[in-house]
């Protein structure tokens, strides 16, 4: 009867309406939702200056990278992954200053296609005009962590170090897949009782066209080997001017800490959800033609490449397939269970393992490989990287294949501290 008399004074026009504000309202809550947005590092410098230089000099620098004090203090967080990559620098130039001086600096911003530029969107907020690029400093600088990581096995948990003399010295061709393929990888782990890394940037001073010392290609080798020195020869058009380059430090990572759930036979396979490094991080594809050789038993494992098949048989191809998990608790075993065609070298952690091919032909059941790798593994995320070399041989595909197979299984115990 309710609804039938509600339902008549609606009808019956406005003065009803107005003595039935109790039913017509919407019933509300409000959830109050906050965050405090803390940075999970700290960088104190923000410059490093190594002044006038001269030629095959060789100057260090360093800055550290720290842990926040509020990531510290943040009990469900324990540790922070990042990548040290290098980008150009802009300048602002004082009108007819020789050599060029600059007023002000800014980054590099991307286009959007890959390329760095200095020209910001006409009407934005930081919209200045006339910056330009300085001349690049990045393949001049190494850069290297060079402190003990906590408790991390072997006191080292960030990734390997870069040499001076790597990329190329012209701006256009500094793109961001080239600076993406200089990044150097970091870690800093709460667990580990690591909370700072400190990296050493040591400038390797060119030299310029025409005016190079004999032994330039000495000082070029005594740093990188495999470096062709005449690539690194500034144009002598570049004389006296000011060089760039800026240090960008990003956080890729956070790990979360989780309760000790002990494990027994866990794996990590070669699988579609490995990554790798030369295709930019995508996906490794599985192999669908496998060689009558391929005699090689590991169940629960897939043989994957880059791609599905070989991109050029007759010669050497290299690529290194990566697969980050985690895990909880101390590592009481880890066995990794591997066949390649051809060789294969692994790091855990950023840490070279003893665990290396033994035979090209590794890929047949009485030749693939079993190794140890308990001392590699701990608590959090864990990384594995495999490096496979297919060796060149002609025949085409059908008769040199290329291929990974792995299984690592571990097992954890959680101990009381």
């Amino acid at each position: 009867m309710l609804k039938k008399k509600i339902l008549i004074a609606i009808a019956a026009g406005g003065t009803a309406l107005a003595m039935l504000p109790l039913f017509a309202a919407f019933e509300a809550h409000v959830i109050n939702v906050t965050a405090k947005i803390e940075n999970a590092l700290s960088v104190p410098v923000n410059e490093i200056k190594f002044g006038t230089v001269f030629p095959q000099e060789k100057l260090d620098k360093t800055f550290d990278v720290f842990l926040s004090q509020s990531f510290i203090e943040e009990d469900r967080v324990d540790d922070v992954e990042y990548f040290i990559r290098q980008k150009p620098k802009c300048g602002l130039p004082i009108p007819e200053t020789k050599p060029v001086q600059y007023s002000e600096f800014e980054p590099a911003i991307e286009d959007g296609q890959g390329n760095f530029t200095c020209e910001r969107v006409i009407g934005t907020e930081n919209h200045v005009g006339g910056y330009v690029l300085l001349p690049l400093l990045c393949p001049y600088l190494s850069k290297h962590e060079i402190s003990t990581d906590g408790t991390a096995p072997n006191g080292e948990n960030d990734g390997a170090g870069l040499n001076a003399f790597h990329g190329p010295i012209d701006l256009a061709s500094w793109t961001l897949p080239i600076a993406k393929s200089f990044d150097v990888k970091g870690r800093l782990a709460k667990s580990e009782q690591d909370t700072k890394d400190t990296w050493n940037i040591d400038l390797k001073v060119p030299c310029f066209g025409g005016y190079c010392a004999q032994d330039w290609a000495d000082f070029v080798h005594e740093f990188n080997s495999e470096a062709n020195p005449d690539d690194y020869t500034q144009p002598i058009a570049n004389e006296h001017k000011t060089f760039g380059c800026d240090l960008w430090v990003e956080v890729s990572g956070i790990s979360t800490t989780t309760p000790c759930e002990p494990v027994t036979g866990a794996t990590v396979v070669s699988d579609t959800t490995n990554t790798v490094t030369e295709n930019g991080g995508a996906n490794a594809l599985a192999v669908s033609f496998i060689h009558q050789a391929w005699t090689a038993s590991i169940p629960g494992a897939t043989w994957i490449w880059e791609e599905d098949g070989v991109g050029n048989p007759d010669n050497d191809e290299t690529f290194t397939f990566v697969k980050t998990f985690n895990l909880t608790g101390t590592v009481t075993s880890a066995i990794l269970d591997i066949a390649t065609d051809n060789t294969y070298s692994v790091e855990i952690n950023n840490v070279a393992t003893t665990c290396l091919d033994a035979n090209a032909n590794n890929f047949q059941f009485g030749t693939q490989d079993s190794c140890n790798v308990t001392p590699y593994l701990s608590a959090g995320n864990n990384t594995i990287e495999i490096t496979v070399t297919n060796q060149g041989f002609p025949g085409g595909e059908q008769v040199n294949p290329a291929g990974l197979l792995y299984k690592l299984t571990y097992s954890t115990a959680c101990v009381a501290e």
